[in-house]
């Protein structure tokens, strides 16, 4: 009993290094740890390695090897079979050693095997029962940073969590690229720059995500993973492009030229360092990614920015942008080597992204209801403006109006006036052939003028009706030619004459007046001629038919044969008026009663 203590004594002290396989449990805090070259010695290793007591490993970008030793310890009597696997799928080149440094498996995305199903990367060990047994670890990165944790697992439970976290991750994925299709048929339908730009931006963090999360190792084939891991720096510049590129229209950035001079800097810097950074030197991908951080901070800064100068629809890019930029700030200090946060959470970014497009989602229909109120704002504004103008307006007319009237009246009465004197004037030259034809006998030249009397009567007598009413532009006919022919019944002597008419008309004072002058001639011509006894018929109508004027004048006399009778000059007056005065036409037939249609 005595010597079997000690025994197990013994083996408790001797093996209290050792990490017991039976548990499931992070390795690297009992673990050794070396920096330096690819190849090296066992002896010059076994020297080199120091104690590590941290969870985990982050380097950054770094194109030095890290060599681990992990020494493992198995008490039970059976075998037992586990997982050792690296928390990232971004390393390139993992080697796993046997405790004699020779090599016994290898991974990763550059040397990646063709049955990979997990997203970390898993070696399968076997413990032997009774038995402790040392493991050594190459593990390397050109153009990734260098951060995990190891772990040993059992073999059932961790692929169980593997594919719901696959699952969850594929489902993420889906909901982004929905999105993105979302946005894109939108910027189809709205033809808006900045649809068309987020969803860019979605396929780039779609793209730069699915091998972040290790879809890309699993579902593509190898040689496209090895080719891609060499995208790192192209991938993330596209990324901040694309963002860059939405923002700045969707903050409408031409009405803020500050801004848009940040953003226009960004993108130069972004196209210099695409043609110009060497993605196999260490520093570059440190570069990019300050950039990044110098964009996500200045493309936050420069929404606040742009709500406080009044862009409304900002509020949401604040608080869409808000959840993600805390996420890339997680992920540039991982990435730096600062901190190791995204063991915890490396699938916070497509998280956050989600959410992001859902608000942005929300952001595009409130850009929309605030474009609906600035509509309405402008129309009550247009309204009110036309509300102010018509009313100027009103003023003005009325003012115009007003004077308007009162030239017209000044207007009036100086027609009124002419109208006056000519009526005046008329009536001398009247009274002079009147007194002229009291001092002749000669019968003869006293019906001259009598005739010549009439004609000027039959002028004067439009200015008589015109001085009488309100309008001086047209003159009732029926009133007029009732006197204009009692006039000339009254002065020649011929009121046994029945005289009837059936006009309905008014006309201008220029087409009254000849209208007047023919009715005189003709009239005249049938008191003279038509009738024997002096009794008889004159019938007169002033009418309108198919767009034109017609004058007929019939009495019930004896007629006359026109061919041979010599045309007076009365009737050669008339066929004047009519010819080129009233642009028409005259038809007489006398053969029986002597009728006269006159056509205008």
């Amino acid at each position: 009993m005595r010597i079997l203590l000690i025994i197990m004594l013994f083996l408790k002290f001797s093996l209290a290094n050792y990490i017991d396989v039976t548990k499931e449990q992070s390795l690297l805090q009992n673990s050794y740890l070396y920096i330096g070259q690819k190849s090296i010695s066992k002896v010059k290793l076994l020297k080199e390695l120091k104690p590590y007591h941290k969870e985990h490993i982050n380097v950054g970008v770094n194109h030095s090897y890290l060599w681990i030793k992990i020494d493992f310890k198995n008490l039970t009597n059976h075998e037992i079979d586990k997982f050792l696997l690296f928390s990232s799928p971004l390393l390139e080149e993992i080697s796993l050693f046997s405790s004699e440094l020779k090599p016994i498996l290898q991974n990763g995305m550059l040397y990646q095997r063709d049955r990979h199903i997990t997203i970390p990367y898993i070696f399968e060990l076997k413990f032997k029962p009774l038995s402790k047994e040392s493991y050594y670890l190459r593990v390397s990165s050109r153009y990734t940073p260098i951060d995990f944790s190891l772990f040993l697992r059992e073999r059932e439970s961790f692929l169980k969590q593997d594919r719901a976290k696959q699952f969850i991750n594929i489902l993420l994925m889906g909901v982004i690229i929905a999105m993105m299709l979302y946005t894109f048929m939108v910027s189809l339908y709205l033809r808006d720059k900045s649809y068309s730009y987020y969803s860019l931006y979605l396929l780039a963090l779609v793209y730069q995500q699915m091998t972040y999360l290790g879809i890309t190792q699993i579902y593509f084939p190898s040689e496209f993973i090895a080719i891609e891991a060499t995208l790192t720096i192209d991938k993330i510049l596209f990324l901040i492009l694309s963002s860059a590129l939405f923002a700045m229209n969707f903050l409408q950035t031409d009405k803020l030229p500050s801004i848009r001079l940040f953003y226009k800097s960004i993108i130069s810097i972004l196209l210099f360092e695409f043609f110009l950074l060497d993605p196999l030197e260490e520093y570059s991908l440190n570069i990019v990614i300050l950039t990044g951080a110098v964009f996500i901070i200045g493309n936050l800064v420069c929404g606040i920015y742009a709500y406080i100068k009044g862009l409304k629809e900002a509020r949401l890019f604040i608080v869409g942008f808000g959840v993600v930029f805390w996420s890339y700030i997680m992920i540039i200090v991982d990435a730096l080597g600062l901190a190791s946060v995204m063991v915890y959470f490396q699938n916070i970014l497509i998280w956050s992204t989600a959410i992001e497009a859902l608000v942005l989602s929300l952001a595009f229909a409130d850009r929309y209801l605030i474009l609906q109120e600035e509509k309405k704002r402008a129309d009550r504004q247009i309204f009110q403006e036309l509300k102010d103008r018509e009313k100027l307006i009103t003023k003005e007319v009325t003012r115009k109006t007003k004077e308007l009237n009162s030239a017209l009246e000044a207007k009036e009465l100086l027609l009124q006036e002419v109208h006056h004197r000519v009526k005046n004037n008329l009536q001398i030259i009247l009274s002079i052939i009147r007194l002229q034809a009291d001092s002749i006998r000669s019968k003869m030249v006293k019906e001259k003028l009598h005739t010549v009397e009439n004609r000027i009567n039959a002028i004067a007598k439009t200015y008589s009706i015109l001085l009488s009413k309100d309008s001086f532009k047209t003159i009732d006919m029926r009133g007029y030619i009732e006197e204009l022919v009692y006039e000339l019944a009254y002065v020649m002597d011929k009121r046994d004459i029945i005289i009837s008419q059936k006009v309905d008309m008014k006309l201008p004072i220029k087409e009254a007046i000849y209208v007047g002058l023919i009715i005189n001639e003709l009239v005249t011509n049938s008191f003279k001629y038509a009738f024997d006894k002096n009794r008889g018929t004159i019938d007169i109508k002033l009418y309108k038919k198919d767009g034109l004027r017609f004058l007929e004048i019939r009495d019930s006399g004896k007629g006359y044969k026109i061919e041979k009778t010599k045309l007076s000059l009365g009737l050669k007056l008339v066929q004047i008026i009519v010819k080129n005065q009233l642009k028409g036409d005259i038809v007489v037939d006398s053969s029986f009663h002597t009728v006269s249609i006159i056509k205008f």
